[in-house]
């Protein structure tokens, strides 16, 4: 007769041990892990972005402003900029690589727009918007002109 599978009371000794066997026997567990089903492994799709935030002011009597940065690949600026309903609001961005894009979104979280390069438009209400500035592919040098009438 033979005697339980041992038990393990760290997960971290589990797949240490599934690494060893992987590398030591291939095809074995290859083979074994075909009997495990999908549903008993819960998958969680992740996307690291690293982002960093900014609030836009402009000088005392201005009422536009240029933001250069840059944004490396996978990363996200956000820029917040207060505004209120009726207002004409102006964003363009250009980079040296032409990939730069931004998003605008307002203090609902509802994107306005999305991975564009220019937008003119009326504020519908009042609020903090959010100008989210990425790429379209590689990392940007850029400059962000903001202008609110």
């Amino acid at each position: 007769m033979r005697s339980p599978a041992k038990t393990f009371k760290h997960p971290l000794n589990i797949l240490i041990i599934g690494l060893s066997a992987s590398l030591i026997f291939p095809a074995s567990v290859k083979a074994l892990s075909n009997l495990v089903p999908d549903a008993a492994i819960p998958q969680k799709t992740v996307i690291l972005l690293a982002q960093s935030t900014q609030q836009i002011q402009f000088r005392k009597g201005a009422h536009s402003t240029q933001i250069k940065g840059a944004v490396a690949r996978g990363n996200v600026h956000n820029y917040l900029i207060a505004a209120k309903k009726g207002q004409a609001m102006n964003l363009k961005i250009q980079s040296v690589e032409k990939n730069a894009v931004f998003n605008l979104i307002d203090s609902n979280r509802t994107t306005i727009v999305k991975g564009v390069k220019s937008w003119s438009g009326v504020v519908p209400k009042t609020g903090d918007y959010k100008i989210a500035v990425g790429t379209e592919r590689g990392g940007a040098s850029y400059t962000l002109s903001v202008s609110i009438k």
